[in-house]
């Protein structure tokens, strides 16, 4: 089947199997993000089905990122800007820093008008593999530890499910869709650049 005649999901889903881009999911309310697992794993982290606190990853932006990177997401969630849209390096467990493209989006607020959850992805552009490691211990993070989200954005991506998840995953794409088609449409453009 030809992958334009497919539900968007499951090019999703696809596109997310072999790690190379990842899809994260921000409770701003709660302060914890989680990632879609191949990319985790990718990047040398265990427990690849956890959630982390956001401050776990804000500690893994290079010091000398960081400030763009959360200015770009502050004008997004005050409303300046119709979406996130940052590069920066992330620092993996084993490959060092890797050079990484991240959107979003704001996807719910609260009663109030404040964010309180965003979905995005996430493209190593890095032209070295990845070599990833177990540099983190399993096992309880101490104040980075958090609860489970209930179904972060990649399970909506994971089949076709119960009609509830159907409509949420639905839901979701549709605020999205600009944001992950321009994502499949880089990493496209990334495999297909002459190695060098």
């Amino acid at each position: 089947m030809d992958m334009r005649h497919q539900p968007a999901w499951l090019r999703w889903r696809r596109a997310l199997a072999t790690g190379e881009l990842g899809v994260w999911d921000l409770r701003l309310d709660l302060e914890t993000v989680h990632h879609s697992p191949h990319w985790k794993l990718r990047l040398g982290f265990p427990e690849p089905e956890r959630a982390d606190s956001t401050h776990f990853w804000r500690c893994r932006v290079h010091p000398s990122d960081l400030s763009a990177m959360m200015a770009g997401m502050r004008e997004h969630i005050g409303g300046a800007q119709p979406r996130y849209e940052a590069s920066f390096r992330l620092r993996s467990n084993g490959s060092g820093y890797r050079l990484v493209q991240s959107r979003g989006r704001v996807i719910e607020r609260s009663t109030e008008g404040r964010a309180v959850r965003m979905v995005g992805t996430m493209l190593d552009l890095t032209d070295r593999p990845p070599t990833p490691q177990g540099g983190l211990p399993e096992g309880p993070r101490g104040p980075m530890e958090v609860a489970p989200l209930v179904l972060p954005f990649h399970r909506l991506l994971t089949d076709d499910g119960p009609e509830p998840m159907r409509l949420e995953r639905d839901r979701v794409l549709a605020l999205v869709d600009d944001l992950l088609h321009d994502t499949l449409a880089q990493l496209a453009a990334l495999r297909t650049r002459p190695a060098g």
